[in-house]
């Protein structure tokens, strides 16, 4: 479990009265003739914990590494901390704390040593925040960093990038190759340095329980496009599973009389069963199946977490482009 710590109440409406921490619009991103991100647009708010989720190759890391200015778009705008990404893209990396999926950090120095390097090359820096990690973490103080392991390397990219005391932080798979304690030292790691001050987290994870864990807004993209972005909390009240029990195993009529309901977005026949994935005013169209007839005996409306979302949101992706 995840000791979060929660920012304060003030904390939370100052950030919100901010403008965005992030901004992009219809953005567009090339691979030769391939658009790796195509036409995307979302918001992320400022002093939110924002996970941005999707599966391998749907343009997760293209779109932090453009947001960064490593890549160039092809179309479309964003703006990270109110600066443009392509005329800003220095103040912007002055500002925002990276930890990339690969870590590519200088092997061949030891630890003091690339703390003394981000301790020059940053805009501000907090050396205590760093040592405290580094302790908390367990990293060999004086080891070179081609010593360390996957995880350890990730621990120390951490540390560093807190060392800058980011205004924004973003990460891509921070946990990936990281032990199941270590994952959890992580996300605390975040919560605490990060969500309790109101700054703003950006984080791409494939583990969808961590994400679940720590995120207050979602986003899912696919090949490249939007496919949700909302709060987390409100995705799970309007989209909803609801399980119908019949007498006897419902006619074609019944199924397709289901699928036309407003609020359903799918229907699927289980024998005597029907698995409704509902969206909207869910207790609403619950109360309304009870009462239908043609021998529905019981309604269970069952709540979806994080990674039921994603698949159902995956699914309708799938489906909207056959």
């Amino acid at each position: 479990m995840i000791d979060t710590v929660a920012p304060t109440d003030s904390t939370r409406a100052q950030a919100a009265a901010e403008r965005p921490a992030i901004a992009i619009h219809n953005l567009v991103v090339q691979y030769g003739d391939r658009r790796a991100v195509d036409g995307l647009s979302f918001t992320v708010p400022a002093g939110a914990i924002f996970g941005f989720l999707g599966l391998n190759g749907a343009g997760k890391t293209t779109t932090i590494k453009t947001l960064l200015g490593f890549r160039a778009p092809a179309a479309g705008s964003a703006q990270v901390l109110g600066y443009d990404i392509v005329r800003d893209s220095q103040a912007i990396r002055a500002r925002v704390g990276y930890v990339s999926e690969t870590n590519s950090l200088y092997d061949q120095l030891t630890i003091p040593q690339i703390i003394a390097f981000c301790r020059a090359t940053s805009r501000r820096w907090n050396g205590a925040i760093v040592d405290r990690y580094i302790r908390t973490f367990g990293l060999p103080p004086r080891a070179r960093v081609g010593q360390l392991s996957k995880g350890m390397k990730s621990q120390l990219a951490l540390s560093l990038a807190l060392g800058g005391e980011p205004d924004l932080l973003i990460l891509d798979e921070p946990t990936n190759g990281l032990d199941p304690l270590a994952r959890h030292e992580v996300l605390n790691t975040l919560v605490r340095e990060i969500a309790a001050e109101g700054k703003t987290l950006f984080f791409s994870s494939h583990i969808l329980t961590e994400v679940e864990a720590i995120a207050d807004w979602v986003a899912i993209i696919r090949d490249g496009r939007l496919v949700v972005c909302d709060e987390l909390d409100h995705l799970k009240q309007t989209q909803r599973v609801l399980k119908l029990t019949y007498d006897q195993v419902p006619a074609p009529a019944e199924i397709a009389a289901l699928q036309a309901l407003p609020a359903v977005a799918r229907v699927e026949q289980e024998g005597r069963g029907v698995r409704i994935v509902a969206r909207g005013d869910v207790d609403a169209l619950a109360q309304q199946l009870q009462g239908r007839p043609g021998g529905v005996r019981h309604v269970d409306a069952v709540n979806l977490n994080l990674e039921d979302l994603f698949l159902e949101y995956m699914k309708d992706s799938s489906e909207g482009q056959q």
